[in-house]
């Protein structure tokens, strides 16, 4: 699999996700979310199934209880295929390295990351 091109037909798009199949991946839909979880399973749609999801809600600027991020817990998830914009696996503790205290961006432990293979829909 190339990871040097943007668009990828849809069998080579369900080859790529069995990479992260019971994995921690992240998941950005069209609309922003910003979901993560285990992917539990797929189909050829780009639909996906997330077990153990969570919503990461990032607040700038931070409310008055001075937090950047709230954590929602939602389940089993599944999301339709035509709502994925991004889907990534996680590097393991990225998330725990995260620093979201006042004054810090929180994105310092992004910045040495690898960088995200291209998984995209052909319309």
């Amino acid at each position: 699999l190339s990871t040097n091109r943007l668009f990828l037909p849809h069998s080579e798009m369900a080859r790529a996700l069995t990479e992260w199949k019971d994995k921690e991946v992240l998941i950005i839909t069209c609309d922003g979310r910003c979901i993560t979880g285990i992917l539990a399973g797929f189909d050829q749609l780009q639909n996906l199934i997330i077990k153990g999801a969570s919503e990461r809600v990032y607040h700038l600027p931070p409310p008055d209880d001075e937090s950047l991020l709230e954590i929602v817990p939602l389940g089993l998830y599944l999301i339709r295929g035509d709502n994925v914009a991004v889907v990534s696996d996680i590097r393991d503790g990225v998330f725990e390295e995260q620093d979201c205290e006042k004054g810090s961006s929180g994105f310092e432990a992004f910045e040495n990351g690898e960088a995200i293979k291209s998984v995209a829909q052909v319309w």
